[in-house]
């Protein structure tokens, strides 16, 4: 069982790899709304400030990562896709320097509806395996999510024995962490490492249910979840 000082490490720790995924610690700090010469206090390799619960739900809440998130040890891989989620790409930069210089126009483009996220993971999912989520190893592809997505995070779909949209090829966008609504589609990480998708049914104070992928009701307790990821959109290979 963690101590207070276990925790406050881990706190420290995943801060740590959080600025190490930013641009720059003066550019994590204004993610987060918290000024640098505040953010440096908790860093400091002499008697550093401790990260209490309410710096740590500012911290957490302003990533949309679950409450408690930074008091649970995290790998790098996990908090490396974190960060870019958040990263502008070089082309949002040019769309919105063009949508600038293009006032005289009044049509609709799609660099005004969409966003560019990378597509550089895999979620493997065949009939009788258990889902798992990989690094896309192929070269990355950068593909066009919808507007209205704030931390979105993308999968590639690869297996077989599913139909759509779950079928092999298909490419389902995701926000990284979120609530999902009743009848919407959810991918749920546990802290085990285990990965559950299917329809969102019901919440319960200690649990909740879907009809996953395979047609089964699963109750799954909060308490062993890492993150909720409702996905917002499936698009064909063909895209």
């Amino acid at each position: 069982m963690q101590t207070l000082t276990d925790v406050y490490q881990t706190r420290k720790n995943n801060l740590l790899l959080l600025i190490k995924h930013s641009p720059s610690r003066q550019d994590f700090a204004e993610l987060i709304g918290s000024g640098y010469n505040n953010l440096n206090q908790y860093l400091g390799q002499k008697k550093p400030k401790q990260i209490g619960s309410k710096y740590a739900e500012k911290i957490t809440s302003s990533l949309k990562l679950p409450h408690g998130w930074l008091d649970v040890p995290h790998d790098e891989s996990t908090v490396k896709v974190i960060m870019k989620s958040f990263s502008t790409t070089s082309a949002d930069v040019i769309n919105q320097e063009n949508q600038k210089n293009d006032d005289a126009t009044t049509s609709f483009h799609k660099s005004n509806l969409l966003k560019i996220i990378p597509l550089e993971n895999i979620l493997k999912i065949s009939k009788g395996e258990d889902l798992e989520v990989t690094e896309y190893l192929e070269e990355t592809k950068n593909i066009y999510a919808p507007s209205g997505i704030t931390n979105p995070i993308a999968y590639l779909l690869r297996g077989t024995g599913y139909s759509k949209p779950y079928r092999n090829g298909y490419t389902i966008i995701c926000e990284f962490s979120g609530s999902p609504t009743s009848g919407e589609e959810v991918l749920i990480f546990t802290k085990d490492e285990k990965v559950f998708a299917g329809e969102f049914l019901y919440e319960q104070d200690i649990l909740i249910s879907i009809e996953s992928i395979d047609g089964e009701k699963i109750n799954i307790l909060k308490d062993n979840i890492a993150r909720l990821s409702p996905i917002k959109a499936f698009l064909s290979p063909s895209l």
